[in-house]
């Protein structure tokens, strides 16, 4: 009986010490992963501040490709409101040209006042015919002024100038929106307006070559922030028209889901291929030459709308082209929770 006794105090004990030992071990282990967390949360940390970055140097990027298209869009119509005004310089020129004839025979005219007061026959007969080419000169000179293009054609193109005028004060607000790439406060917007105004950024690209069709239905304005909302139809844009290779089409339409605004863009590019299509929505991942692509630009777009708890769909068929369809929440439901984005052949 004592024997047994014995045995159980040592099995007692032999199971405290395990249990001692076994203690210790998921101290250490739970110091091991809470350093681990720890460590974990400053990385995470760190890639949130890299990818921060890695968002507002794209913000950049992007703003300096929109500032690049503007300024080749700047200089066409500044271009012929220069040609414009030196062409009418020259007409207004050429006009007081025939007004300085008129006067001269209406001048002309006056003289025979001074000769019909000391008139003989002579001076008569001078007289009649002074009158005689007076006439002639003044109807000339009056025919010249009437019949002269050159007040018409200046108005017509004063006329082109201030449709040039007219078209870079359109690029110049279109500026303004845009180059609030590092003010995104929210704001309601229009999203037809940041299509119309993102095609009019883009339009390098596009023109004599890239013909553009849009079915822009009314929408509700939306709860975003549309400097985002500017980037992403500005990168959709630049994609559609960077896969077309040569003339093509792209097809803009937009519509209302629900309570939800859906816009589509529909290119005749190149599509993208099944190896391909499921990474195109990953940070860096770019078919571009080195040097020619960051494989930022449909990242930043998936996280834009994510972020606005939206979604975007790509449907492509390779050698025919692509459709990319973006939804968002028109009240702005869903800001900062985790949305879905599909890619589907």
């Amino acid at each position: 009986m004592q024997l047994l006794w014995i045995m159980l105090v040592v099995l007692l004990l032999a199971a405290c010490g395990w249990l001692a030992l076994m203690l210790q071990r998921a101290q250490r282990q739970n110091r091991v992963l809470a350093a681990g967390q720890a460590e974990a949360e400053e990385e995470n940390k760190r890639l949130q501040a890299t990818q921060s970055q890695v968002i507002h140097t794209t913000k950049l990027a992007s703003l300096g490709q929109m500032v690049a298209g503007v300024a080749h869009e700047i200089n066409t119509p500044l271009g012929f409101v220069k040609s414009n005004v030196e062409v009418i310089g020259d007409l207004l020129d050429d006009y007081r040209k025939l007004v300085k004839q008129y006067d001269a025979a209406v001048q002309y005219c006056l003289q025979p006042v001074d000769l019909i007061f000391g008139a003989d026959k002579s001076s008569l007969d001078k007289l009649v015919k002074h009158v005689e080419d007076a006439r002639r000169k003044l109807f000339e000179a009056r025919t010249n002024l009437e019949k002269s293009p050159l007040l018409k054609d200046a108005k017509e193109l004063l006329s082109d100038a201030s449709e040039g005028l007219t078209q870079l004060g359109a690029l110049v607000l279109n500026l303004k929106g845009f180059s609030r790439v590092d003010r995104d406060g929210m704001d309601t917007m229009d999203l037809n307006e940041g299509v119309e105004s993102a095609l009019t950024i883009a339009q390098h690209l596009l023109r004599d070559r890239v013909k553009v069709v849009k079915h822009l239905q009314p929408l509700p304005k939306v709860r975003c922030m549309p400097s985002q909302m500017n980037q992403v139809f500005l990168n959709l844009i630049t994609n559609s028209a960077q896969a077309i290779d040569g003339d093509g089409t792209l097809t803009i339409e937009s519509k209302v889901v629900g309570n939800t605004v859906e816009v589509s863009f529909t290119d005749t590019g190149c599509g993208i291929s099944d190896d391909i299509l499921p990474k195109i929505f990953d940070p860096f991942f770019t078919t571009k030459p080195v040097g020619e692509g960051t494989g930022l630009g449909l990242s930043i777009v998936h996280k834009i709308l994510k972020g606005h708890g939206g979604s975007i769909k790509v449907r492509t068929t390779p050698k025919k082209g692509s459709v990319f369809t973006l939804n968002l929440p028109v009240d702005g439901a869903g800001m900062g929770k985790p949305a879905s984005a599909a890619a589907t052949a």
